[in-house]
């Protein structure tokens, strides 16, 4: 994996324009990883996938996250920082293959997957599995047996399947990043989800409409392409709109 270019990164916010966050993080990742297809993307778990798209920001806008939120309780608006690696709970890997892993309990072996961007997709695209959270637990188990005896997702004790929940949170913990925070008017506290995905989209939409604004200031003063522009490095590239605007 590596930094995008500007045009790259320039092409992907275009293409993604037209799509879904969850497509737009998979094109993000494919290009990075110069994948030939998001499939591989897709098939990382959702801890590895936002791990790198992580690593990703980092590279592209630094180390710190600035953020708000609304206090649930007054209102108040709040904004709040954090630096990149209070977030980081498990480093990207550098293997593509999608790891499986085996849990033994009471006569019971199950080997399973964690879920991933593709499971993402199909409970956004099938009702059946919104209301149903077990559906998707049942879809990463590869195969159960009990006692040597091959058996059925659907006749797991709960407690078996709440073992291979939390054993699946524990093996993949960036998958589900929350912050605490607190309301300095009226001390309420409360635990806010983070979304990479979302965060991290908003910030290149911002870049890049700043970016196709300055391609134009300079293209109308200059008659460069588009091209030279974005070939330059943006040090040079605000000491010319600097002189422009003198």
């Amino acid at each position: 994996m590596r930094p995008l270019t500007t045009t790259e990164l320039l092409d992907v916010w275009e293409q993604g324009s037209r799509r879904s966050l969850l497509q737009r993080s998979l094109l993000l990742l494919q290009v990075a990883c110069a994948f030939p297809d998001a499939g591989t993307v897709a098939r990382f778990s959702i801890g590895e996938r936002d791990a790198r798209l992580l690593k990703l920001r980092e590279w592209m806008f630094g180390d710190r996250f600035v953020n708000t939120a609304n206090c649930p309780q007054c209102g108040e608006q709040i904004e709040w920082t954090v630096p990149i690696e209070d977030l980081r709970l498990q480093p990207w890997s550098r293997q593509e293959g999608s790891p499986t892993f085996t849990l033994q309990d009471g006569g019971y072996e199950v080997r399973f997957r964690l879920p991933n961007s593709e499971d993402m997709a199909l409970i956004a695209s099938l009702p059946a599995y919104q209301p149903d959270p077990g559906k998707l637990l049942a879809d990463c188990i590869l195969r159960a047996s009990h006692h040597g005896e091959e058996c059925s997702p659907d006749t797991l004790p709960a407690a078996l399947l709440e073992a291979i929940n939390q054993r699946m949170a524990a093996e993949d913990p960036q998958a589900d990043i929350r912050m605490v925070l607190s309301c300095p008017q009226c001390a309420c506290t409360w635990e806010a989800p983070f979304h990479i995905l979302s965060y991290l989209w908003t910030e290149i939409d911002a870049w890049a409409r700043r970016i196709l604004q300055e391609v134009y200031l300079l293209a109308r003063a200059f008659s460069w392409s588009e091209q030279d522009i974005l070939n330059l490095s943006p040090y040079r590239r605000q000491l010319y709109l600097e002189m422009i605007r003198s």
